[in-house]
């Protein structure tokens, strides 16, 4: 049979003193069978692995309690006495392994029985049910579950335990308190560096712009001089071949493949050959030597390729000491620059 006894006395003094009088009797056996959560004596006692017993509904409410701070459900309980942590699966998993124990349950009931019997006496009775041994000092008091630490304790223990816990707490707010202000300062000159950092990419990005704008520019200039030389190379070269324009010129080659097929077909009427005459003879004579003679300027172009190999944007480290206009001389200091 379990038993939440927490004897301090050997197994024979007990024995002695049980039987030595009704009334240490009767008070050994309140303190044996009473339940640990709610200080009265058990119904539907139920043994856990660690030989501890409580009631079933304390267990269950007590589980169901030790979810009330957390968001994810704790499927364990720990045994107010010593501590034995019990798992679980779900509520329904705890209920079916709490099973009610058959002895202390006929103990508890008999006991409730006797109890009417007791008149006057059951004042004594009752308030020998709600002490058990404090878990600091073992003395037999009326006990409450310490929520921080989930152990028994008599008021003037549970007392100083919050008044230590108040103490640690107050400790811990403090630390946070300078840990706090220590991050705040960091924070502050981490800004203050982001600040700077902001004023850098604004200069990186008008000195950007610029360059582009300049790079589209002489693209332009250099486009513009391109297309004037062709436009006057054009024009000059269709004024040398007595041809005002390209479109000109093709209407002049498809005259003369027409011609050349009507000629060499095999009948000719006389009126075709007498319009093919007189047109050939309305075409302007073209001067061969003038055509051989039609100058081209070439062009050439220079593109400089130092953007390639040259590094327009450097972004380095500013050691504050070192000369802003002193460039690195060394590998290392090469190193300590972040190219961008």
């Amino acid at each position: 049979m379990a038993s939440n006894y927490s004897s301090i006395d050997s197994t024979e003094n007990i024995s002695e003193s049980v039987s030595s009088s009704p009334t240490i009797k009767d008070d050994f056996f309140n303190q044996l069978l009473m339940c640990g959560i709610c200080l009265s004596r058990m119904t539907s006692p139920c043994c856990l692995p660690c030989a501890h017993s409580f009631c079933r509904p304390c267990l269950l409410d007590y589980a169901r309690n030790n979810d009330k701070n957390t968001t994810v459900p704790n499927y364990f309980i720990l045994c107010p006495y010593c501590k034995y942590q019990l798992n679980f699966h779900s509520y329904e998993h705890l209920g079916a392994m709490l099973i009610i124990n058959p002895v202390l349950k006929q103990l508890c009931e008999a006991l409730d029985t006797s109890k009417l019997n007791l008149g006057q006496g059951q004042q004594t009775q009752s308030n020998a049910m709600h002490q058990a041994r404090c878990h600091t000092c073992g003395l037999l008091k009326m006990l409450k579950i310490c929520k921080h630490c989930h152990f028994m304790l008599c008021e003037t223990c549970r007392r100083e335990h919050l008044l230590d816990v108040h103490r640690e707490s107050k400790l811990q707010l403090d630390l946070f308190e300078t840990r706090i202000n220590l991050i705040n300062k960091k924070r502050l000159e981490m800004n203050k560096i982001f600040e700077e950092y902001d004023d850098i990419r604004q200069q990186i990005q008008n000195y950007a712009e610029r360059f582009k704008n300049q790079i589209e520019q002489q693209r332009d200039q250099a486009l513009q001089v391109l297309n004037e030389r062709k436009n006057s190379s054009d024009k000059a070269f269709w004024k040398e071949v007595d041809f005002d324009n390209s479109e000109k010129f093709e209407d002049f080659v498809l005259f003369i493949q027409t011609a050349q097929k009507k000629l060499s077909a095999k009948h000719i009427t006389d009126k075709d050959l007498l319009d093919l005459s007189d047109s050939l003879r309305s075409i302007p004579d073209i001067n061969d030597n003038a055509i051989e003679l039609i100058p081209f300027v070439p062009l050439s172009v220079e593109l400089d390729e130092i953007f390639s190999t040259k590094q327009f944007i450097n972004v380095c480290d500013n050691q504050g000491s070192q000369n802003k206009n002193e460039k690195p001389t060394n590998q290392n200091e090469q190193a300590d620059c972040n190219s961008s």
